[in-house]
């Protein structure tokens, strides 16, 4: 069985099961990544189920395009997502590079490089892979929802490429606050 095969099959009630926590969202230990709209919450013990909510709209700008410390499934329950996937070209776009340490995003080394955009738009029920090396973005309609499977890599630096003029912002993410959960998840509420 392949990893979207299990991701499939693992998500035969994900719609119902969502549902069911959106509407008792406030129960829930729900995290904010701020710099790319992302209210998450973990579904397992083991850091291999997150429940994403994206609402753009708390995002300030662009969104980053980067790598992770893991691979990836990502499937869609309710609303649209289109990614974005980066490859080093020398026609490329020029983006300012920053890695950092996975253990410490303050300890950085930048540099330039050039990147060619391939995107593509994942709809309700659908999924994507993504490996942990593989630079990409996502944009998301506000309210959309997915579940991602994670198999963790071992990765000592991560990466985060930006135009000139964006600022480099943890990807850290924070608790998120009683009203945050509120107003996202009924906006993704009017999915189902």
């Amino acid at each position: 069985m392949t990893a979207a095969d299990e991701t499939a099959t693992d998500s035969g009630l994900n719609k119902a099961l969502v549902h069911q926590i959106l509407t008792h969202a406030e129960d829930f230990p729900w995290r904010m990544q701020d710099e790319i709209g992302l209210l998450g919450l973990r579904l397992d013990d083991h850091r291999k189920y997150r429940l994403h909510v994206w609402e753009p709209r708390y995002d300030v700008g662009e969104p980053p395009v980067h790598d992770h410390p893991y691979d990836f499934v990502s499937t869609v329950i309710a609303g649209e997502i289109t990614n974005t996937r980066y490859r080093e070209r020398p026609s490329g776009v020029e983006y300012r590079r920053v890695r950092y340490l996975a253990s410490d995003d303050r300890v950085r080394r930048t540099d330039t490089v050039r990147l060619s955009a391939r995107s593509a738009t994942v709809r309700e029920g659908e999924q994507y892979a993504q490996l942990a090396h593989e630079l990409h973005d996502s944009r998301q309609e506000a309210g959309t929802v997915t579940i991602i499977r994670c198999w963790f890599k071992d990765v000592a630096e991560l990466t985060v490429c930006l135009r000139d003029e964006d600022t480099f912002v943890s990807g850290q993410a924070r608790p998120a606050t009683l009203d945050e959960v509120k107003r996202i998840t009924t906006r993704a509420l009017t999915y189902f």
